[in-house]
């Protein structure tokens, strides 16, 4: 179980939206003067609502209802993990266009590819069995989405009995891809492995 070693790589914690947003549009470094002139623009809250929808692939009544401001209080903390995950992966503008313009397709990882990835690659086919058929691998499983997603482990538990998790909801799918992505870019000579599992 070394592996989850490369667990600690993730940022510890979610990053608030409003900071998220900030970076994507490039206007983080700027005065407190010229933020405010930004965020007050008429479409600035319009934008932000159609990228944190995209990131996450829901609607846009939902992010709405996380608040009326550009704080989106109301934001789960899994979402705040996600987005300091797709963060830590480097925000291209070109990203920030692909979503804007309704083009950016966000990852998706099951569940079973992303414990077999931090879990077993690098054991031997041996050592993969043993791991497996430990007691205690279940509980590991559990342990690992509940730290990567932020999700309490009575959640985890009913996604499932096996390590698919199966019920697991779509939006966690797309934190694991996040989540997959930035630990690529801390393991290089992972990365290419991990990237092809992302998409």
């Amino acid at each position: 179980m070394e592996n989850c070693e490369i667990l600690k790589d993730l940022p510890k914690r979610g990053l608030e939206p409003r900071q998220f947003l900030r970076h994507c549009f490039g206007i983080a470094s700027l005065s407190t003067e010229s933020l405010l002139e930004e965020e007050t623009d008429s479409q600035y809250r319009k934008k932000c609502i159609s990228v944190l929808s995209c990131i996450f692939d829901i609607e846009r009544a939902t992010v709405r209802n996380w608040g009326t401001d550009l704080n989106f209080d109301g934001m789960p903390n899994y979402c705040k993990a996600g987005l300091a995950y797709f963060f830590t992966t480097g925000i291209k503008s070109n990203t920030v266009e692909t979503i804007l313009i309704g083009e950016y397709v966000p990852p998706t990882v099951e569940a079973q590819t992303f414990l077999e990835t931090v879990l077993l690659d690098g054991l031997t086919e041996q050592q993969r069995v043993q791991t497996i058929s430990r007691t205690g691998f279940h509980a590991s499983c559990i342990k690992t989405l509940t730290q990567v997603l932020h999700v309490g482990a009575r959640s985890v538990q009913k996604w499932g009995q096996d390590i698919t998790f199966s019920k697991m909801p779509r939006i966690h799918k797309h934190t694991l891809g996040y989540a997959l992505a930035a630990i690529s870019k801390s393991q290089p000579q992972q990365g290419h492995n991990w990237n092809k599992k992302a998409a």
